[in-house]
Protein backbone atom coordinates (compact mmCIF):
# COMPACT_ATOMS: atom_id res chain seq x y z
CA UNK A 1 0.00 0.00 0.00
CA UNK A 2 1.65 3.23 -1.22
CA UNK A 3 0.72 6.23 1.08
CA UNK A 4 -0.26 9.07 -0.36
CA UNK A 5 -0.71 12.60 0.47
CA UNK A 6 -4.54 12.38 -0.55
CA UNK A 7 -4.82 8.84 1.89
CA UNK A 8 -3.14 10.48 4.50
CA UNK A 9 -4.95 13.44 4.30
CA UNK A 10 -8.03 11.18 3.83
CA UNK A 11 -7.09 9.35 7.21
CA UNK A 12 -6.25 12.93 9.32
CA UNK A 13 -9.72 13.66 8.41
CA UNK A 14 -11.30 10.80 9.59
CA UNK A 15 -9.67 11.03 13.04
CA UNK A 16 -10.57 14.57 13.33
CA UNK A 17 -14.24 13.48 13.10
CA UNK A 18 -13.78 10.40 15.29
CA UNK A 19 -11.36 11.95 17.17
CA UNK A 20 -13.58 14.87 18.40
CA UNK A 21 -16.53 12.04 19.25
CA UNK A 22 -13.82 9.42 21.30
CA UNK A 23 -12.71 12.25 23.65
CA UNK A 24 -16.18 13.74 24.52
CA UNK A 25 -17.41 9.68 25.69
CA UNK A 26 -13.81 9.09 27.01
CA UNK A 27 -12.83 6.38 24.34
CA UNK A 28 -15.76 5.28 22.65
CA UNK A 29 -16.78 3.81 20.40
CA UNK A 30 -13.06 2.59 20.04
CA UNK A 31 -14.10 0.40 16.87
CA UNK A 32 -13.00 1.78 14.08
CA UNK A 33 -13.97 -1.60 11.36
CA UNK A 34 -12.15 -4.78 11.60
CA UNK A 35 -8.81 -5.47 13.72
CA UNK A 36 -8.59 -1.00 14.14
CA UNK A 37 -8.82 0.03 17.55
CA UNK A 38 -8.62 3.52 18.90
CA UNK A 39 -8.34 5.35 22.26
CA UNK A 40 -7.47 8.52 23.28
CA UNK A 41 -3.82 9.88 24.41
CA UNK A 42 -3.61 12.33 27.15
CA UNK A 43 -0.69 13.78 27.69
CA UNK A 44 0.90 16.92 28.93
CA UNK A 45 2.36 19.36 27.25
CA UNK A 46 6.28 19.59 27.64
CA UNK A 47 6.18 23.51 27.07
CA UNK A 48 2.69 24.78 27.42
CA UNK A 49 1.82 21.88 30.99
CA UNK A 50 -1.30 21.82 29.76
CA UNK A 51 -3.12 18.22 28.77
CA UNK A 52 -3.29 17.28 25.34
CA UNK A 53 -5.91 14.66 24.12
CA UNK A 54 -5.15 12.75 20.80
CA UNK A 55 -7.56 9.79 19.23
CA UNK A 56 -4.82 7.16 18.34
CA UNK A 57 -4.88 3.24 16.92
CA UNK A 58 -3.64 1.00 19.24
CA UNK A 59 -2.93 -2.89 19.73
CA UNK A 60 -3.89 -4.53 22.31
CA UNK A 61 -0.60 -6.22 23.64
CA UNK A 62 -1.09 -8.31 27.25
CA UNK A 63 -3.05 -5.55 29.30
CA UNK A 64 -1.49 -2.57 27.96
CA UNK A 65 -1.57 -0.90 24.73
CA UNK A 66 1.06 -0.39 21.98
CA UNK A 67 1.07 2.58 19.70
CA UNK A 68 3.37 4.12 17.19
CA UNK A 69 4.52 7.50 16.96
CA UNK A 70 4.02 7.20 13.21
CA UNK A 71 2.20 10.93 12.58
CA UNK A 72 0.26 9.47 9.56
CA UNK A 73 3.01 8.07 7.74
CA UNK A 74 5.14 11.39 7.80
CA UNK A 75 8.69 12.15 7.88
CA UNK A 76 8.62 13.84 11.93
CA UNK A 77 7.26 12.28 15.07
CA UNK A 78 4.17 13.69 16.61
CA UNK A 79 4.08 16.45 19.20
CA UNK A 80 2.56 13.93 21.76
CA UNK A 81 5.50 11.79 20.92
CA UNK A 82 7.81 14.66 22.14
CA UNK A 83 5.35 15.24 25.05
CA UNK A 84 6.14 11.27 26.27
CA UNK A 85 9.63 11.91 25.85
CA UNK A 86 9.49 14.64 28.44
CA UNK A 87 6.83 13.03 30.78
CA UNK A 88 6.19 9.36 30.25
CA UNK A 89 3.23 9.27 32.57
CA UNK A 90 0.06 9.57 30.80
CA UNK A 91 -3.54 8.53 30.65
CA UNK A 92 -5.35 6.21 28.04
CA UNK A 93 -9.30 7.35 27.29
CA UNK A 94 -10.66 3.77 26.71
CA UNK A 95 -14.18 2.38 26.95
CA UNK A 96 -14.94 5.06 28.52
CA UNK A 97 -12.73 5.23 31.61
CA UNK A 98 -9.84 6.86 31.74
CA UNK A 99 -6.40 4.35 32.72
CA UNK A 100 -3.31 5.87 34.06
CA UNK A 101 -0.34 4.39 32.03
CA UNK A 102 3.29 4.55 31.51
CA UNK A 103 4.93 4.84 28.37
CA UNK A 104 7.63 2.91 27.46
CA UNK A 105 9.53 2.49 24.22
CA UNK A 106 10.48 -0.67 22.69
CA UNK A 107 13.76 -1.82 21.53
CA UNK A 108 15.56 -4.74 20.20
CA UNK A 109 14.04 -7.86 19.84
CA UNK A 110 10.92 -6.88 21.34
CA UNK A 111 10.79 -4.12 18.93
CA UNK A 112 11.05 -6.00 16.26
CA UNK A 113 8.62 -8.77 17.27
CA UNK A 114 5.93 -5.80 17.86
CA UNK A 115 7.00 -4.46 14.40
CA UNK A 116 5.93 -7.92 12.66
CA UNK A 117 2.94 -7.95 14.32
CA UNK A 118 2.09 -3.94 13.51
CA UNK A 119 2.42 -4.85 10.12
CA UNK A 120 0.10 -7.80 10.25
CA UNK A 121 -2.39 -5.65 12.52
CA UNK A 122 -2.70 -2.93 10.58
CA UNK A 123 -2.73 -1.68 7.00
CA UNK A 124 -2.02 1.91 7.81
CA UNK A 125 0.74 1.11 9.97
CA UNK A 126 2.45 -1.60 7.51
CA UNK A 127 2.22 1.46 5.05
CA UNK A 128 3.66 4.42 7.46
CA UNK A 129 6.60 2.04 8.40
CA UNK A 130 7.25 0.83 4.82
CA UNK A 131 7.22 4.38 3.61
CA UNK A 132 8.91 6.55 6.01
CA UNK A 133 13.11 6.90 6.61
CA UNK A 134 12.72 7.42 9.94
CA UNK A 135 12.71 4.96 12.44
CA UNK A 136 9.15 5.22 14.00
CA UNK A 137 9.00 4.49 17.86
CA UNK A 138 6.98 1.79 18.47
CA UNK A 139 5.34 2.50 22.69
CA UNK A 140 3.78 0.52 24.91
CA UNK A 141 1.29 2.13 27.04
CA UNK A 142 1.41 0.10 30.50
CA UNK A 143 -1.39 0.59 33.03
CA UNK A 144 0.00 1.83 36.56
CA UNK A 145 -2.89 2.02 39.53
CA UNK A 146 -6.63 2.11 39.35
CA UNK A 147 -8.46 3.27 36.45
CA UNK A 148 -10.58 6.27 37.13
Amino acid sequence: MDLRASQRRAFQAFARVHGRLLVRTKGRPRWLGWRQSALVLETVGRRSGEVRAVPLLYMPHDEHFVILASNYGQEHPPAWWHNLQARPEAAVLWSGRRIPVRAEVVDGDDRVELVRRAREHCAQWRAYLANVDREIPIVVLRRRGDPD
